[in-house]
C-alpha cells in the first residue's frame, strides 16, 4: 500500500515514535490451532450433496447402510486442494501449520556469515509464531491474488472485484469480520485498491459506486492479508490490451531491483538509486507516441509493523540522499509505482481510505454519532486502514457526518487517492520483505529458492497426473519477459524500434489484389485441373499463407496507430482466406504470448489426445497434411471466447464476400480461395513455421521430461533462411515473443542490436527440413512441447480493445 512522502502514512507516527497497537480483548494471540480431528475439512461437494442426502431419507433406511462422511482429500503433504473462489480456510488446507515458505536469499558479502551462523539460526527460530503468522497470511494472499488474476475481466464493476476479493481473504483467513474484534485477530489488512489509469493509489469503491471495468483500462490491484497484524502488502497490475506489457515490464522490473539491493544495513538511498534506474530505462508506445516511464516520485515502499501498515521508515523509488538503513527483524514493503505522466501524485476524488492515527488526540467530540463511530473503529479496526464499505458492512448508517468529524478533529486520517495527470497511465507492483537473521525472505512471493548469486531454483508444486503424458512439464516463468528485460537494460535503445509499420498496409493490398486475380483467372479450371492445382500451391498457399502472417502482425496493431483501423484491415485482409478467423485469431494469438506454454490457456499446444494418436511416422505425417485444421479447431475445444460485434462483424462481412464471389466468379473462385488457405497450413515450405516456432528439437535426455530434475529446454526457436521475406519475418521467433510491440520490418535491426543475446540460441535454417525431420525423426513429434502448469492470463473481451 502506497505512502507518499510529504504525509503521515497508514498509521504512522510523524515524529516516529508510533507504538505497536495490541489487539483488544479477547484477540487470541495465536490465529492457528492445530485439532485433534478433521473438523471442517469436509469439501464444497459433499456440502452440495448433503440436502440431497437429507431427502432421500426413506431410502436410506430401507438400505440400513449409513453412508461414511467423506473427508476432505488431503495430499501425502498434508496440503489440500483449494476451490475457486477459494473458500476453504487455509487451517482445514495446512492441519499442521506448516505453510509454505516465500522465496528465501541468502546474505551476501558481510552478511554472509548470517546464513550459518549458529547465533542467527537461535534468532530466526525464536521467530516462529512471528513466521507462521506471516507464512499463513501470505499463502492466503497469493491464493485470493492467483484467483483474482484468473477471473478478473472487463466488464465487471469495481465493487464486484473488491468484495470478491475480500470475500476471498475472509474466508481463507476463517475471520469474517462481522463480530466484535474479529477483523483485529485476522482478515483484512487494508481495503483492497483497485486504482485505474491515472490514479496511482488509495481507491476503492464506496457504496453506489457504479464503475465497471474496461477493456482499455490499467488497474492497480492492491490489498492486504493480515494474521495477528502480521501484515502481508502485495500489489499487482491487470491490463488486457498488450500495447500496456512495457510499461508493466518497466515497474516489474523496478520493484525486482528494489527487492535485490534490499537487505540488513542497506542504505534506502541505494535501493532508490537502483529502483529508479530499472524504472526508468523503458518506454512505451501509446497511441502512436513514444513515452518514457517514469518513477513516481512522491511514491515510495514503508516498513510494516504490527497492526500499522507503515512504520517508521521509507523506501524511495529514486534517487536521494536517505541514509537511513535497513535492519534485521525489520519487515518492509517494497512497491514502485510507473508512470507515463508527470511522475508526481496529487490527491484527488472522493475519499474512501482511512485510519484511526496511533497517537490519536483525546479530545472531546461534540457530535454524538463520532463517539459511536470512534468506539467501533476502536473496537473492530483498531490502527488498520479501513474504508466506508466496511462500516456499511457492519451496519453503520449516515455515518459521513461524524466520520469527518473524526477527520476534523485528528483522530482519524482520511487518505484519498493519489493520481497523475489526467490521460497518463500508471502500475504497480509490491512484495513484503521480511529481513530474517538468516535470510531475506520475500514472504509474498511464490516459493523458490535464491543463492546469493540470484539465481532462481523453481520449487516443482505438481506432477502431471496422467502416467501417459510425455510433454515437457516446467515450473519456470516463460524466458521472454526476462530477456527481453535484460536486452532493455543492455540496450535500451531498441526500445525506440516499438511502433507500427506503415508498408504493412499496401502489401496486404497487394497480396489481396492478387489473390483476386488469381480467382478470375481459374473461375472457369476444373478444381482437379493441373493448372489450378499448381496455382493454388505455388501462388494461392504462399499469398494466403503471407495473409495469415499480415492478419498475425495486424493484432499486435503494427498496421496503424489506431486499434480499430487494425481490427477493421485484419478483416480485409481475412477476404482472400475464404472463412472468417481475424476477430477471433487476436484473443486466441495474444493469449499464446502472456501464456507461452500455460496447459488449457495456450491453444497452441497440441492436446494430449492429438499426442498420443499421432504419435507415428504416419500420425505426424497426417498432423502435417491438415494441421491447418487443427489450429482451427483445437482453439474451440480448449476455450469459448465471447462472441463480440467484431466477430459478428467479421462473419458478416466475409459472408458478403463470399457471395458476391460466387455470384459474379462462380463456385471455382471460392474454391481456389478455400484450397490455397488449405494447402497454406498443409504440406507447404511457408507451412514449416507452424512447426518450427515452438516444438523442441534435438537430442534431450529421459529426464528433460521430469520437471524436478530442472533440465533447461529451449520453448521458441527461430528460423534464419529466405522464407522470411514471404512472412513478415515471422521466421524471428525469438525476437518477436521478446518485442512483439516491434514489427516485422525492424526485427532484423532487433537481432542485430541484441545479437548478443541471441547468436548462440538454437535456431531452424529450413522449413522444409523441419516438417521432413518432425515426421520422420522419432525423437521429435507431438509430444515434444514444453507446458506449464500454472501463469498466464486469458486475453478476449466484449469491447474491441
Amino acid at each position: 500500500m502506497a505512502t507518499t512522502l510529504n504525509n503521515s502514512a497508514f498509521g504512522a507516527n510523524p515524529d516516529h515514535s508510533a507504538p505497536a497497537i495490541k489487539p483488544v480483548d479477547g484477540a487470541s494471540s495465536h490465529v492457528l490451532e492445530q485439532n485433534g480431528g478433521n473438523e471442517g475439512s469436509e469439501d464444497d461437494k459433499d456440502e452440495e450433496e448433503a440436502p440431497e442426502d437429507a431427502g432421500n431419507d426413506t431410502a436410506i433406511k430401507k438400505k440400513k447402510k449409513k453412508k461414511k462422511p467423506k473427508k476432505k482429500k488431503i495430499a501425502a503433504d498434508g496440503i489440500g486442494k483449494q476451490t475457486s473462489p477459494p473458500r476453504i480456510p487455509l487451517v482445514s488446507l495446512f492441519p499442521s501449520a506448516q505453510f509454505p515458505t516465500g522465496e528465501e536469499v541468502e546474505y551476501c558479502n558481510e552478511n554472509s556469515f548470517r546464513t550459518t551462523s549458529e547465533e542467527k539460526r537461535h534468532l530466526d527460530r525464536m521467530n516462529h509464531d512471528f513466521l507462521i503468522d506471516y507464512r499463513h497470511g501470505a499463502e492466503v494472499h497469493r491464493q485470493v491474488r492467483q484467483w483474482a488474476q484468473k477471473n478478473i475481466k472487463p466488464g465487471q464493476s469495481l465493487t464486484e472485484i473488491a468484495e470478491g476479493i475480500e470475500d476471498g481473504v475472509r474466508a481463507l483467513t476463517g475471520h469474517q469480520g462481522l463480530e466484535e474484534g474479529d477483523n483485529i485477530k485476522g482478515g483484512m489488512g487494508f481495503p483492497t485498491g483497485l486504482s485505474l489509469n491515472h490514479c496511482a493509489a488509495h481507491f476503492t469503491p464506496n457504496a453506489g459506486n457504479k464503475t465497471i471495468l474496461q477493456q482499455q483500462d490499467v488497474m492497480k490491484v492492491d490489498f492486504g492479508v493480515h494474521l495477528n497484524g502480521r501484515i502481508v502488502d502485495s500489489a499487482f497490475t491487470m491490463t488486457f490490451d498488450p500495447v500496456y506489457d512495457n510499461l508493466l515490464a518497466a515497474v516489474k522490473d523496478a520493484t525486482n531491483a528494489g527487492i535485490k539491493e534490499s537487505g540488513i544495513d542497506v542504505r534506502m538511498s541505494d535501493i532508490g538509486s537502483a529502483i529508479q534506474e530499472a524504472m526508468e530505462s523503458y518506454e512505451v508506445e501509446i497511441g502512436g507516441q513514444s513515452l518514457p516511464v517514469k518513477s513516481i516520485r512522491n511514491l515510495n515502499g514503508h516498513d510494516i509493523i504490527q497492526y500499522s501498515i507503515h512504520g517508521r521508515k521509507s523506501v524511495p523509488i529514486v534517487k536521494g540522499g536517505d541514509q537511513t538503513k535497513m535492519e534485521e527483524g525489520e519487515t518492509f514493503a517494497i512497491e514502485t509505482f510507473g508512470s507515463t505522466g508527470k511522475g508526481y501524485v496529487r490527491d484527488d476524488m472522493e475519499t474512501s481510505h482511512y485510519a484511526k492515527k496511533a497517537d490519536a488526540p483525546n479530545v472531546p467530540l461534540r457530535v454524538s454519532s463520532a463517539r459511536t463511530l470512534l468506539n467501533s473503529i476502536s473496537k473492530n479496526f483498531a490502527t488498520l486502514p479501513f474504508c466506508r464499505r466496511y462500516l456499511d458492512r457492519l451496519g453503520h448508517d449516515k455515518y459521513l457526518l461524524g466520520l469527518n468529524n473524526l477527520v476534523s478533529s485528528g483522530i482519524v486520517e482520511a487518505y484519498p487517492p493519489l493520481c497523475d495527470v489526467k490521460g497518463s497511465y500508471t502500475a504497480q507492483f509490491e512484495h513484503t520483505i521480511l529481513l530474517r537473521p538468516t535470510v531475506k525472505e520475500v514472504i509474498s512471493r511464490a516459493v523458490t529458492v535464491a543463492s546469493n548469486h540470484g539465481s532462481q531454483i523453481p520449487v516443482k508444486l505438481s506432477q502431471p497426473q496422467d502416467a501417459s503424458d510425455h510433454f515437457f512439464w516446467t515450473y519456470t516463468e516463460e524466458p521472454h519477459r526476462t530477456r527481453r528485460q535484460a536486452i532493455i537494460r543492455a540496450h535500451p535503445e531498441v526500445t525506440k524500434l516499438c511502433g507500427h509499420e506503415p508498408l504493412t498496409k499496401y502489401i496486404v493490398l497487394a497480396v489481396v489484389c492478387l489473390q483476386i486475380l488469381c480467382a478470375v483467372w481459374l473461375r472457369q479450371s476444373s478444381i482437379l485441373s493441373v493448372r489450378f492445382l499448381l496455382t493454388s500451391y505455388i501462388v494461392g498457399a504462399t499469398a494466403n499463407q503471407n495473409l495469415f502472417l499480415a492478419i498475425h502482425e495486424i493484432s499486435h496493431n503494427l498496421a496503424f496507430k489506431s486499434p480499430t483501423a487494425n481490427r477493421l484491415f485484419a478483416i480485409f485482409a481475412n477476404l482472400p482466406i475464404g472463412l472468417p478467423y481475424s476477430a477471433s485469431f487476436r484473443p486466441y494469438h495474444l493469449t499464446h504470448h502472456k501464456s507461452l506454454g500455460v496447459d488449457g490457456l495456450d491453444t497452441d499446444l497440441p492436446t494430449s489426445f492429438e499426442a498420443f494418436f499421432l504419435n507415428s511416422i504416419l500420425g505426424k505425417a497426417f498432423f502435417c497434411t491438415f494441421q491447418i485444421l487443427f489450429y482451427a479447431i483445437r482453439p474451440m475445444i480448449v476455450y469459448h471466447l465471447p462472441l463480440t460485434p467484431l466477430h459478428l462483424f467479421n462473419v458478416v462481412a466475409q459472408a458478403a464476400f463470399d457471395i458476391l464471389l460466387i455470384r459474379y466468379l462462380g463456385v471455382g473462385a471460392f474454391a481456389y480461395f478455400i484450397t490455397s488457405s488449405f494447402l497454406a497450413g498443409s504440406l507447404h515450405p511457408c507451412a514449416g513455421h507452424f512447426i518450427a516456432e515452438h516444438y523442441v528439437f534435438g537430442k534431450r535426455t529421459t529426464s528433460a521430461r521430469t520437471p524436478s530434475d530442472q533440465v533447461s529446454l529451449l520453448e521458441t526457436y527461430s528460423y534464419y533462411g529466405p522464407l522470411n521475406l514471404l512472412t513478415y519475418n515471422v521466421g524471428l521467433h525469438n525476437e518477436h515473443h521478446d518485442f512483439p510491440a516491434i514489427p516485422w520490418s525492424r526485427l532484423p535491426l532487433l537481432h542485430e542490436i541484441a545479437k548478443d543475446f541471441y547468436i548462440d540460441l538454437p535456431h531452424h535454417t529450413s522449413w522444409i527440413y523441419v516438417i521432413w525431420q518432425f515426421i520422420c525423426d522419432k525423437e521429435v513429434g507431438l509430444w515434444c512441447r514444453v507446458k506449464r502448469e500454472i501463469g498466464g492470463k486469458r486475453v478476449g473481451g466484449s469491447k474491441v480493445d
